[in-house]
């Protein structure tokens, strides 16, 4: 399915490919600010239930991010970045009952899962999506709802 996104920013920390497990996961990553207390802070001061990922893909490597989705951004505490993403059209998959071990799979999996299930549906995307001008694929997890939305950004929007 595509839709609309909504300018919204990312919050949390990047990590570069070569810090990609033999798994082929984040997951020591993803621990890592899990336990980072300024992290858990500015979640609850935020009242953030969500988790996110971010891939932002280049031509020849790519940059993981592991954080938060937010549209209220407010001061960042040391140690954690932001990343505006654009208002665009954006390729999404919904994923219902998923918990925080979603982030524990392999991306060599689940980039190409998402990818041909896109393609499947008829949405056009690059074969390597870091030739795209919105090179992202962004996964947020609402903790609540156990919901796991999957974002394939398209194009930006001209309105």
């Amino acid at each position: 399915m595509q839709k609309l996104q909504e300018e919204i920013t990312f919050v949390g920390r990047p990590f570069s490919d070569q810090m990609i497990d033999e798994q082929k996961t984040y997951n020591n990553c993803n621990i890592e600010l899990e336990q980072d207390q300024q992290f858990q802070q500015f979640l609850t001061d935020n009242e953030l239930t969500n988790r996110s990922s971010m891939v932002v893909f280049g031509p020849e490597n790519f940059m993981y991010w592991y954080g938060v989705l937010t549209s209220e951004v407010t001061e960042l505490p040391q140690g954690l970045m932001k990343f505006t993403l654009p208002k665009a059209q954006v390729a999404v998959e919904e994923r219902e009952q998923q918990n925080q071990s979603f982030f524990a799979q392999p991306l060599n999996m689940v980039i190409p899962q998402f990818l041909q299930t896109v393609r499947e549906q008829g949405i056009q995307t690059y074969e390597n999506p870091g030739d795209s001008l919105t090179p992202y694929f962004v996964e947020n997890l609402d903790l609540e709802t156990k919901k796991l939305t999957q974002m394939l950004y398209l194009e930006v929007s001209r309105y």
